[in-house]
């Protein structure tokens, strides 16, 4: 079925989501020509959608099973005006942050399916966007149906040596594997992580072998939505040194939550898109 949806520039943006780092299965899958729309796809769980602007309408159309219309508005988490946090940047005197907010009109901070969304970021840990696209999508050749991502009750009772071979996966095969088996057998409950207040939800998920600090931060922002994440990782650190100089790493993290408290991970979001097209 076709559902539309209003949207206007400022509020949704494809190219800028899927190029910010926090997603690994959206892309463009055609570019339009002649006045034809490009046409975009994204997967999540079990759930598959195709989306472009219909330019006859000016809206938004996006393509999916009619049961999975509502898992998808949740994913774009359309919900939240993000035109409100773009209003109070640009009453900031932060240059580097309203010159990131020019560049990055659209983002949005998805709701990614809980199980995709926790092993994708295992796999991102020490790693380069292209690369974690590839394994994820070694995974899905391998142990699914090319399309989705395979499930924990697959993925717990792969050899690691299998696991490792061709999918770059290195010391990260354990990982997944020891993850996927605690799914399993019951003693890994990341629904009801997810359902805590953070600083519980973080303190579990340090818990947990191959994952620390940048990668919990990852889940929590782009899987449980707790928007006061903000992860750091090496792009992050160069933005803190060479455009926040000024400040130590303490000093700036205490700027960032007392700013803009409720919506860092979008601040992050949008720092890191900019640096990155820099």
């Amino acid at each position: 079925m076709v559902f539309k949806k209003k949207l206007t520039a400022e509020q949704f943006n494809p190219e800028v989501i899927m190029n910010s780092g926090q997603v690994f299965r959206m892309k463009r899958e055609t570019k339009g020509a002649n006045g034809t729309p490009d046409t975009y796809s994204a997967c999540s769980g079990d759930n598959d959608v195709y989306f472009y602007l219909n330019t006859d309408t000016d809206c938004w159309d996006f393509v999916c099973e009619e049961e999975q219309w509502d898992f998808w508005q949740r994913y774009f988490d359309f919900e939240t005006d993000y035109v409100k946090y773009n209003d109070l940047i640009r009453k900031s005197n932060d240059k580097f942050l309203k010159d990131a907010l020019k560049d990055s009109f659209g983002m949005r901070i998805l709701r990614q399916d809980l199980w995709e969304v926790f092993i994708s970021y295992v796999i991102s840990q020490n790693n380069n966007i292209p690369k974690i696209k590839k394994s994820i999508q070694t995974l899905c050749d391998r142990y699914s149906d090319g399309i989705h991502f395979p499930k924990p009750q697959v993925l717990a009772f792969i050899p690691e040596s299998e696991l490792m071979d061709g999918t770059a996966l290195g010391y990260r095969a354990d990982y997944i594997i020891g993850i996927s088996k605690q799914v399993v057998d019951g003693t890994l409950d990341i629904k009801k992580i997810s359902e805590m207040e953070y600083d519980e939800a973080m303190n579990n998920l340090l818990k947990i072998k191959g994952i620390g600090p940048k990668v919990a931060n990852c889940i929590m922002l782009y899987g449980f939505h707790f928007m006061e994440s903000y992860p750091i990782d090496t792009w992050m650190k160069k933005i803190i040194s060479e455009d926040y100089s000024s400040y130590s790493k303490e000093d700036y993290l205490k700027y960032i939550n007392c700013s803009y408290s409720g919506f860092q991970g979008y601040v992050q979001q949008l720092q890191f898109y900019h640096k990155r097209n820099k």
